[in-house]
């Protein structure tokens, strides 16, 4: 699969080129990112947490680049290309690309081949970046995405907006190869010209693969179509797949308002559950998920953002129990952990979406000392001073383990972080970070680093 993706850009890649020799509509970009830091053991939680894989807790140093080429096949159509690599200290291995991919788009289709990252910075300050099953605390996982490219209309003021996608999970693992079905679907409500109402669902699904101990798991197509609607698999898969759902099945429900004004303040309500089965989907473990609120007043700029999050993860629809004959079990959903996909929710050993579940990755997949029931409340704020822009994050942290393994009395932590960045005309961004974990049972831990930023 990897191969068929290298093809399929290296294809697009000399297609745009040999394009743009009989046009100028092309467009290249590129830059350069370096970082050093110091700390006294490691880096505090939000220095290298939702950085898309790039550092990691004992990182001292990092490069990062990319190239992109955006060529304009039409005013309503264009392809993307962009490839980035990274190289630093503390991870292994050392050098790895970033992103790698070929983007087409026009004016109702939007298709991804390669590896991009899922989310953007458009919500740095949030825990999750505004989606709880891909925060960005991962690399870019290799697939397609596919997508509509701007709202479908099917009222005046009510329209729709999907994705279908598929990944690999390429990394060393305890299934190989694992398949990830991903799907979602999104409705919009203009309430009024100022005021929107969004809510839907998102779906992915980890499944194939092959197994230590039980070898290929279903792959087919009959597979997939059981895959896609949540339904139990055949004679050829484990027993609870039979029961229960083929595959390793996780999804969120999604709702937000959004307020605009145009003197005044604009704010954003949300909520984003987080479910692993039937007991989820029918909200039995309410009100596990993420709970936020936005507020940006247009009248500052000491204060051009605020950003509260309550975050927890402790109901997960009660502690496991027997509900019915043929082994089926309610409660203990367990999150970002499954049975047969024995790494569950990660990617090379890092939690794909909510990083408060902090797994702990083992030769057996994740350590019984993985924590995911956690209450978690998350500040974010951002502005400008002088000729400075600022981030600052501070988040108090209670981990209370898990249901099989709890932890009493509950890990409490405070994880603070603030970064300045200095641009200027010409020349690129300045940075410079500091950051400080706090908690009772550990000394804390320190951490600052400076770094520039050049693109063109």
């Amino acid at each position: 699969m990897q191969k068929l993706f290298i093809s399929i850009l290296f294809s697009v890649g000399i297609y745009t080129l040999a394009l743009s020799q009989e046009q100028e509509d092309i467009r290249f970009s590129g830059g350069v990112e370096a970082f050093g830091y110091l700390s006294n053991e490691e880096l505090p939680f939000w220095t290298f947490t939702n950085t898309y894989g790039r550092l990691g807790p004992e990182t001292n140093g990092l490069v990062y680049a990319f190239a992109k080429a955006d060529y304009a096949l039409s005013p309503n159509s264009s392809i993307i290309i962009k490839a980035s690599g990274v190289g630093r200290d503390g991870i292994d291995p050392s050098v790895q690309r970033a992103e790698l991919y070929a983007n087409f788009r026009n004016s109702w289709i939007d298709i991804t081949v390669g590896s991009k990252d899922f989310t953007d910075n458009t919500y740095e300050l949030s825990s999750v970046r505004r989606n709880i099953l891909f925060s960005s605390n991962t690399r870019a996982l290799p697939g397609i995405i596919i997508q509509n490219s701007s709202p479908i209309k099917l009222f005046k003021n009510f329209s729709v907006d999907g994705t279908i996608a598929h990944f690999i999970l390429n990394d060393d693992r305890f299934v190989d190869n694992v398949n990830v079905h991903y799907k979602n679907v999104y409705f919009n409500w203009d309430i009024t010209t100022s005021s929107t109402l969004r809510f839907g669902l998102q779906h992915a699904a980890q499944w194939g693969g092959t197994s230590p101990l039980r070898g290929e798991q279903p792959d087919g197509f009959s597979d997939f179509t059981k895959i896609f609607f949540g339904s139990g698999g055949g004679d050829n898969a484990d027993f609870g797949d039979q029961v229960n759902a083929l595959g390793n099945h996780i999804g969120s429900y999604s709702i937000e308002y959004k307020k605009r004004n145009t003197d005044g303040i604009d704010f954003d309500v949300y909520y984003q559950s987080l479910f692993e089965d039937r007991s989820g989907i029918e909200l039995n473990n309410f009100p596990d998920g993420v709970w936020g609120i936005s507020v940006s007043p247009k009248s500052s700029t000491l204060f051009k953002k605020f950003l509260y999050e309550y975050v927890q993860t402790v109901s997960q629809s009660g502690s496991p129990r027997a509900v019915q004959n043929d082994g089926q079990q309610s409660g203990g959903d367990n999150y970002f952990t499954n049975g047969t996909y024995r790494s569950g929710w990660t990617y090379e050993g890092r939690t794909i979406g909510l990083p408060f579940i902090t797994v702990v990755p083992s030769a057996e997949g994740i350590a019984a000392g993985t924590n995911n029931r956690s209450i978690a409340h998350h500040l974010g704020v951002t502005g400008s001073f002088w000729k400075l822009d600022y981030i600052l994050k501070l988040t108090y942290l209670e981990n209370l383990g898990t249901f099989a393994v709890p932890r009493s009395p509950r890990d409490t932590f405070v994880y603070s972080y603030f970064k300045a960045l200095l641009p200027v005309e010409n020349i690129g961004v300045f940075s410079a970070e500091i950051g400080a974990d706090f908690n009772e049972d550990r000394d804390t831990f320190f951490g600052a680093g400076i770094g520039y930023r050049y693109t063109f």
